[in-house]
């Protein structure tokens, strides 16, 4: 397996993509919201020299809202955030673990369990892959959003979550911001920080990741803790430069 690389992810669906048999042919892994027809993440087979994607998929793996999908740098994983929460077939938010054949590229899951949170969103992996960082939003005011620190295994078997983190709301926006939103985390490219940002505190948070000094508490609060942006403005996302400086 090489060249897996991120092709989309963009309101309900999460797509990435591996080469396959020769530099045109890849395959891209779908993930979906599930309220309609759809039965979860899709295995499609995409010509990247003519753009067309094969109707038929090549697998269908049932899971609910698997909404964001993130892959190991070994291409052996992927981690799948289920945004479920009240009111929804499965009303527990969850992350499911996944193997990927490096031959054929089937998916097969490894493990599953509860994000101790509502509508997890967003996950992202440790530099050293050993800690999955789930942003669970939280629609609603009460619990509101955290940010829960899952260990993963060698074998990509998830762990029962080691930590928990909340953040006050700011309310200048009374509809959007009652309560905190964790909306995505992501790890600095040195692997030494974690960055949350959190659309309901407008602010985002920065902490030190350190799972050897302390393995129940991987994360604690940097110096800043935190970076205050514009009120009303509710981060979602960041990207980090290439050289790391941005």
């Amino acid at each position: 397996m090489r060249n897996l690389w991120p092709l989309l992810m963009a309101g309900s669906i999460g797509a990435m993509g591996v080469q396959a048999a020769s530099a045109d042919d890849y395959q891209l892994l779908v993930g979906s919201y599930t309220a309609g027809q759809s039965q979860g993440i899709y295995r499609l087979a995409f010509d990247s020299g003519t753009g067309q994607i094969d109707a038929s998929p090549l697998q269908v793996i049932k899971s609910e809202n698997p909404s964001w999908l993130t892959l190991s740098k070994d291409q052996r994983h992927l981690f799948v955030v289920n945004e479920n929460g009240p009111g929804q077939a499965d009303p527990v938010g969850r992350v499911s673990s996944f193997s990927i054949d490096p031959k054929t590229h089937a998916l097969s899951l490894i493990s599953q369990l509860q994000s101790l949170g509502n509508e997890p969103t967003h996950s992202s992996l440790s530099a050293d892959g050993s800690h999955l960082f789930v942003s669970n939003y939280s629609v609603a005011e009460d619990p509101g959003g955290t940010l829960a620190v899952v260990p993963v295994a060698a074998d990509g078997k998830l762990k029962p979550v080691v930590q928990m983190s909340s953040h006050p709301a700011s309310r200048v926006n009374p509809e959007r911001q009652a309560s905190a939103h964790v909306h995505s985390t992501i790890p600095s490219p040195d692997g030494r920080y974690v960055f949350s940002n959190d659309l309901g505190a407008d602010k985002v948070f920065a902490y030190r990741f350190d799972p050897k000094a302390n393995p129940e508490l991987p994360l604690t609060p940097a110096t800043p803790a935190f970076v205050q942006l514009p009120p009303g403005s509710g981060p979602r996302h960041l990207l980090f430069s290439a050289d790391g400086k941005h």
